[in-house]
């Protein structure tokens, strides 16, 4: 699994364009370490190049997604800490992306 994400508060960043081989480990403390009010996200590409992204959508939620960008839209969930953990998890086992949240389609205006 390829990981990518960006750490606003700490300036780091990985792009979604170059991402790294990661472990679960590695993942998780990523995640855990991303600040909850700046903007800041990360993601992954499965063996099959699909992406999913995690991003901060409120105080106590996170968007999860995955992009399609041939439709123009994303599928869409939102988590909270500990469920997106659980879905990072799944990813490492090789469960389907689709397969770790109960995700709607979203059109791009």
């Amino acid at each position: 699994m390829k990981l990518f994400f960006e750490n606003i508060s700490a300036f780091e960043k990985v792009s979604r364009d170059n991402p790294l081989e990661s472990s679960v480990e590695q993942a998780l403390e990523i995640f855990e370490n991303l600040p909850q009010d700046d903007g800041s996200s990360m993601g992954f590409v499965d063996s099959n190049n699909i992406l999913i992204e995690f991003s901060k959508y409120n105080r106590f939620l996170w968007l999860v997604e995955i992009p399609i960008f041939e439709k123009n839209g994303s599928f869409q969930a939102l988590c909270n800490k500990h469920q997106c953990k659980r879905v990072i998890r799944q990813l490492f086992k090789g469960t389907d992306p689709f397969l770790t949240c109960e995700f709607e389609f979203e059109g791009n205006l």
